[in-house]
This record gives C-alpha cells, structure tokens and sequence, in this order.
C-alpha cells in the first residue's frame, strides 16, 4: 500500500504512486496538439503572411513584437490565475478542457484573412494573432506545461513523463515540418489563401481531439492547499521567482532556446526557398530535425536517470553547436544541410527532453528554499522568458529580411536580402547556444536534489504530526 503524507500550506504526496503508460501517452498527445497548433501559427503563418498575401515583412515583424512582449506579460498573470483556480478539475486540466474548442476555432481564423485591403489584412492580422498567441494558446500550454509538476513529485517519474510528452512533441513537429508545404502545395500551393485554411481546419480537428484526450486520460496528484493559496499575493510571488536561483538559470537557457530554434525555424523557408533553392526543402530539413528525437528522447530517461539531466542537456549543447557550425561547409547544398541539421535535432532532442522536467524540479527547489510552492507563477516566468526570446528573435529576424528589402511577391530576391537571411539561419543561432553551453555547466540542482525532497518530506511529515 503506498505512503501517503498529508501537509497543510504545502501539498499532498504519494511517495510510490506511479503514472501509467496510457495516462503518459495522453499526456504527451496534449503536445503534439500544442506543436500542431504552435508550428502552423507562430511559424509557417509568416511565411504565409508574405508569400500567399503579400504583407510587409517588417509591419508582420512589428505586430509578432508586440504580440510577443504582450504574450509575456499574460504569461505571469496567467500563472497567478492558475495558481488561484479552483475547480473540480484541478488547477491546469481544467484550463486544458476549457480552451480546446476556442484555440482549434482560432487557428482557422488565423488564416481566413479578408480581403479588405493591406490596411485591414494588418488588422485582422493583428487581431487574430494576438487572440491566439497572448490570450488562447498561454491560457492552453501554461497550464498543460504545469501538469507534469501536479501529475507526480517523483524526479524521475517526471522525467519519465516528460519523456513520453517531448516525444509526442517531436511527432508533432515531424508531421508539421514535414507534411505541412507539401500538403498545401498538394491543395493549391503556397500562394494560395485556400490551401492554407484547409489545412489549419484538419490541424485544428486533430488537435481538439488530442487535447479532449489529454484532458480525461490524466489525473493532477499533487494539491496545494488553499491557506498557501492565499497568502501568497501575486507582488510576493514576483520576490520569491528571484531567489530561485535554478530557476533563473533554466529561465535564460530557455530564452536561448527560442532564439537558437526559433530564429532557424522562422527562416526556414525563406532559406530554403531562396538559398537551397526549393521551399519543400523546408520541411524535410525540419523532419530530418525531428527525427533523432524520436529515436534519442526514450533513452533520455534511463540516461538521466544514470548521468543527470544536466549532463544530459550539456552534451546536447554542444551537439547543437556543432550541427550549426558544419553548415557553413557547403551553405547551399540541401543534402549537407540535412545532414548538419540532424546533428542538431540529435541535440535539440536532449534538450527538449530535460528542460521541462527541470524546471519542475526547480518547482521544489523553490518551495524548499523559500517554503512556499508556486508553481503556476515559476512555469509562466520561465515561460515569459521564452515567448520573450521567441518573440523578439522572431520579430527582429521578419523585421530585419523587411528594412534588407525582402518582397514576397519577388522571385529574385536583392542581394541584402539574401545576406540577411544567410546569417539569421547560420550565424545568429551560434551565440545562443554557447550561452547555453555555459549555463549548464553552472547549473547544479541535479546534485542536491535528493537532499531537497528528503527535506521536503521531513517537513511536511512534521507539519502533519
């Protein structure tokens, strides 16, 4: 029978409790629909933007920066809501439940720009961007990102759900990177208005059933109690996010995940269309990214589980550099960035499998330096961090091929443009990802986390008494 330990202003815990493979898979199908939803709006939709409709690129770049930094600021507030839910669904399934239907809606109006004139399309635009984006899809994935620290306390039962979740990621964005250029040119072509709404609308479909699934099928474990819920205001919650130490590290290394992701996906297209030659390109580079993922993220839970997730995510960095310094070999061969970019997924695998898992062991970090759990307000800071970075990478990449002279409705792009687009996809990734490489070296929770959890439960155990 397992062990369970009641603690009043802390939580509930069951010590031996596991989570089943099929509340595991739910879970992770929660980000393949979150990755359906995320790669069509927040990165093809640019190129949309461009080549189908024929809009600025550095007006689209302006409204993804304000979208971005305002996405960010909903991120805390959002955190602290989530932290003052009460339902009889939890704290975070229930926002998985009630945005579903308006998120899937909204990824089909992202693309049903009319036709009102240049004027009103910036409008539509920003209108439909910044509902998805700073509204639906923070009330969606801050929630759903914060369940893996409710569904279990256990280190390594975390990871292992963490696991299964990046998996499912990763297929999302092999079905995305892969599938998406190729089925719009199948229905029309890129340029075309109609191609791309038919394929939000099957996207939008699949992802409301997965995100029903992922609602049902999972279970929150841990719950805080409400005396804690109270006490903790949301200018104090802002104190104690500074006094997590991990937390900030992991907060950086996210921004800098976005930028050395983000900017390399934003481009994509773009650099393959114009650079290599071919957009379908885009999508197999981005599929190829995918792969190692599928076969490296199972093994990250035995690996962590032996060596640490920091190790782990160190060793991923420095694969990730290497993958993106090989390109500069032959910059505009399809085959040689294909290749350089498996490197790089075989990293951004390692990465992707450890960091949120990290920073739900940061959840307790916090809780045991500062006595007090909050862990809506750590996983939407963390999160602001990155929309932050993906934000204004994003932004300044649209902004930066726009003032270079970028035209979408050109078949020959100037040559500014061109170089702007080499060096956003080559060089820019370069520095993130050394940053990261030092700030994993730094990190250290890995080290004392067991003393962490054993003074957790010694705690509560004596709350209890």
């Amino acid at each position: 029978m397992s062990k369970k330990i009641l603690c009043e202003n802390t939580c509930s815990l069951d010590e031996n409790e596991k989570v089943s493979v099929g509340e595991k898979l739910a879970y992770g199908g929660g980000d393949l629909a979150c990755n359906l939803i995320n790669l069509l709006a927040f990165s093809l939709v640019t190129f949309f933007y461009t080549d189908a409709l024929g809009l600025n690129a550095a007006i689209i770049g302006s409204i993804l920066l304000f979208s971005r930094f305002a996405d960010g600021v909903t991120d805390l507030f959002m955190g602290h809501i989530m932290d003052l839910t009460k339902s009889r669904h939890g704290k975070a399934r229930a926002w998985i439940l009630w945005t579903s239907i308006p998120i899937s809606i909204t990824t089909v109006l992202l693309f049903l720009v009319p036709n009102t004139g240049n004027f009103g399309k910036y409008v539509y635009v920003a209108i439909t961007y910044n509902l998805i984006s700073t509204v639906l899809y923070t009330a969606l994935n801050l929630p759903y990102g914060t369940l893996t620290s409710l569904m279990s306390r256990d280190q390594n039962e975390r990871m292992s759900i963490n696991v299964f979740r990046m998996f499912m990621s990763q297929v999302g964005g092999l079905i995305v990177n892969a599938a998406t250029l190729p089925f719009v040119n199948a229905v029309g072509g890129s340029t075309h208005q109609r191609s791309w709404v038919i394929v939000s609308v099957v996207y939008g479909i699949a992802a409301f059933i997965l995100l029903l699934l992922c609602f049902f099928k999972t279970k929150e474990r841990v719950t805080v109690s409400s005396r804690q819920k109270e006490t903790v205001k949301f200018g104090k919650a802002i104190k104690l996010l500074f006094k997590n130490d991990c937390w900030i590290i992991i907060s950086v290394i996210g921004i800098c995940a976005a930028g050395c992701i983000g900017i390399p996906m934003t481009m994509g297209a773009y650099y393959a269309k114009y650079v290599i030659g071919n957009e379908n390109v885009a999508g197999l580079i981005g599929a190829v990214q995918t792969l190692p993922g599928l076969l490296l993220i199972p093994l990250m839970s035995p690996f962590c589980k032996k060596y640490g997730k920091r190790t782990a995510a160190l060793i991923g960095s420095l694969f990730m550099l290497a993958g993106q310094l090989l390109m500069f070999i032959s910059p505009s061969s399809a085959l040689w960035i294909i290749i350089c970019s498996g490197i790089r997924g075989a990293g951004q695998a390692a990465i992707t499998s450890t960091t949120f898992a990290m920073l739900a062991d940061a959840i307790e970090y916090g809780q045991w330096r500062t006595g007090v759990r909050i862990e809506g307000m750590l996983y939407s800071s963390a999160s602001f961090g990155s929309k932050i970075g993906v934000g204004i990478s994003s932004a300044a990449a649209m902004s930066i091929i726009g003032a270079a002279g970028y035209d979408g409705s050109l078949t020959v792009q100037p040559a500014s443009a061109m170089n702007a687009i080499w060096t956003l996809y080559l060089v820019v990734p370069i520095a993130f990802i050394v940053i990261m490489v030092f700030l994993y070296k730094i990190y250290k929770l890995d080290n004392i986390y067991s003393q962490v959890m054993s003074d957790l439960k010694e705690r509560e155990t004596e709350t209890k008494q």
